[in-house]
């Protein structure tokens, strides 16, 4: 990560199987922001809602067939088929991701409802027509193909079917300069190959044959850096606290939220929000 290369899968892989343990402690099993309110604390709640948000966006509900691409530990594909009753497939290039989400489907006794699978974005391990939805939560930021991906999703999509999630990407607030130099630092802190933008993740889903409803900078929507370091003196005590780290992954994932929150203060990181839908 820290060559400036191009982060490849095998990178993304190892740096998910070393950041395990810190993720857990600072976000659980949902690992991805928050639907936040205007006012009030945020928490895990918030988390919970900005699932449920892409889940219904995509017209899930009891019963729908259901793949989360970049499933992670499990805990969206869980709290899904709770909440909704939907059949939800989960999937993860990392083994050791999918040992714990399978561990935590069987505390919550969901193992008719809930399977996860290894396998990699670009060549879904799935038969055709295979799911009513696909999601992602921030995990196509990640993909080092994300064209082959959006084909993936629309192959094993039924037609009709939906493809909704959200991700990590480069703003458009700051200046052409700005937005280079620290989409940069971001990609480098938080092994991502590149980001993109609102704009071209959507042409990448019409190129695969979606027709895409809905393309947006949640910034649009919600009080996005509520969520990020996006006050100066929050950085700062981050910073420090950093430094003060013995643990080499947990500095770094703390150095890394500093970069991300400068970048998102300045415009030149956002999230966006994505609906697709392959035509029926």
């Amino acid at each position: 990560m820290a060559s400036g290369e191009p982060a490849s899968a095998e990178l993304v892989d190892r740096y998910y199987t070393l950041c395990i343990p810190f993720y857990r402690e600072f976000l659980g099993d949902h690992w991805h922001t928050g639907f936040y309110p205007e006012q009030g604390p945020i928490g895990p709640a918030d988390q919970l809602r900005m699932e449920l948000l892409v889940a219904r966006s995509a017209g899930i509900a009891a019963g729908s067939r259901v793949l989360d691409v970049g499933c992670g530990v499990g805990g969206t594909a869980c709290h899904l088929a709770r909440a909704l009753g939907a059949q939800v497939h989960g999937l993860t290039p990392n083994t050791e991701q999918r040992g714990l989400a399978l561990a935590r489907s069987r505390e919550l006794g969901l193992q008719e409802r809930v399977r996860f699978d290894t396998g990699w974005s670009h060549a879904l391990p799935y038969e055709a027509g295979s799911f009513d939805a696909v999601l992602f939560f921030e995990s196509a930021c990640h993909f080092t193909d994300r064209a082959a991906f959006f084909a993936e999703a629309f192959r094993v999509l039924r037609p009709g079917g939906c493809l909704a999630g959200e991700d990590w990407l480069a703003g458009e607030g700051a200046e052409p300069v700005l937005r280079w130099t620290w989409c940069a630092r971001v990609e480098e802190a938080w092994a991502i190959p590149a980001l993109g933008t609102v704009g071209q993740y959507a042409a990448l889903m019409r190129a695969a044959g979606f027709e895409v409803e809905l393309a947006l900078d949640m910034r649009e929507e919600m009080p996005l850096l509520r969520g990020f370091l996006s006050d100066r003196e929050a950085r700062a005590a981050v910073a420090e606290e950093a430094r003060q780290t013995a643990e080499p992954m947990r500095r770094q994932i703390m150095e890394a939220l500093v970069v991300l929150g400068k970048a998102a203060q300045i415009g030149a990181f956002t999230v966006g929000r994505f609906v697709a839908r392959k035509p029926g």
